[in-house]
């Protein structure tokens, strides 16, 4: 097995998110210009907007700081997409660490209490977006 590259491992999580993202009635647009904002989700039905950055694991950092960003990142197959600010009030207690000092903290796996105080924002999980459609593919057609 090749060892992937960042680059790939971000086009695959991207990949990952617009997929559950697509089950969950959002269209997904890449800016042509990042800026901290990696792609932005939209559900047309309910006029939802998110400004998503992706991240490999729970993360926040200073310069996300009031700007309406939304986290988005893996944890054990599940899928999370939750305000930055939020994230920041919510693990507030790692914002008295060296690191965070230094502008940014990030943590993976998740704990049973990081789980439960992000379960309104589990977003999904891929494998069951791709069971479904595959399901869905299969179905005999009316």
């Amino acid at each position: 097995m090749t060892k992937l590259t960042s680059d790939a491992i971000e086009v695959i999580n991207r990949n990952a998110l617009v997929s559950v993202a697509l089950n969950q009635g959002y269209n997904a647009f890449l800016p042509v210009y990042d800026n901290g904002i990696d792609l932005i989700l939209h559900n047309e039905t309910t006029g939802d907007t998110k400004l998503v950055q992706l991240k490999g694991r729970w993360t926040i950092d200073k310069k996300y700081l009031g700007r309406n960003i939304w986290i988005a990142f893996p944890d054990r197959g599940e899928w999370y997409v939750a305000p930055h600010d939020t994230m920041v009030a919510l693990g507030e207690r790692h914002t008295h660490t060296a690191r965070w000092a230094k502008g940014t903290y990030s943590k993976s796996p998740l704990g049973m209490t990081d789980r439960e105080e992000l379960s309104a924002y589990r977003f999904g999980n891929p494998q069951t977006v791709t069971s479904e459609a595959a399901e869905q593919d299969s179905a005999p057609s009316c």
